[in-house]
Parts: structure tokens; sequence; C-alpha cells
């Protein structure tokens, strides 16, 4: 069964997808991707498992994205 509280991120707000979204434009600018190549996706993907994860503090979100890829 899904949760739908907040504290088990099952689900993201909008203001959770505008955190999500300026990170990845970022981060894609930074390595030159466009936003719809296979890595620009495992970014995407991977962003999103870290923030449901309950990383949400947007400077360690960028330092562990730029870490993996």
């Amino acid at each position: 069964m899904l949760s739908f509280s907040r504290g088990d991120r099952q689900f993201l707000t909008p203001d959770d997808l505008d955190v999500l979204q300026r990170i990845f434009d970022e981060e894609i600018k930074i390595r030159g991707l466009p936003s719809d190549c296979p890595e620009a996706t495992a970014l995407a993907a991977r962003l999103i498992e870290l923030y449901q994860a309950g990383i949400t503090q947007v400077d360690i979100l960028t330092q562990m994205v730029a870490a993996l890829f």
C-alpha cells in the first residue's frame, strides 16, 4: 500500500518539482547535455530517488549528483 504522507516522500509537490527542476537544469547546463538524452534521464531519475529518500537540501543534492556523473 502506498503512503501519501509528506514524510515518506511517496509523492512530489509542485514546490518539490521546482527544486528538482532547478537542480536538473543547472546540472545539464554544466555538462552540456540536452535534456532528452539518456544521461539527462539518468540524472533526473537519480535526483528524484535521492529526494524521495529524504535528501532535500539543494547543496547536498547537487554535490551527490555531481559525484555520480
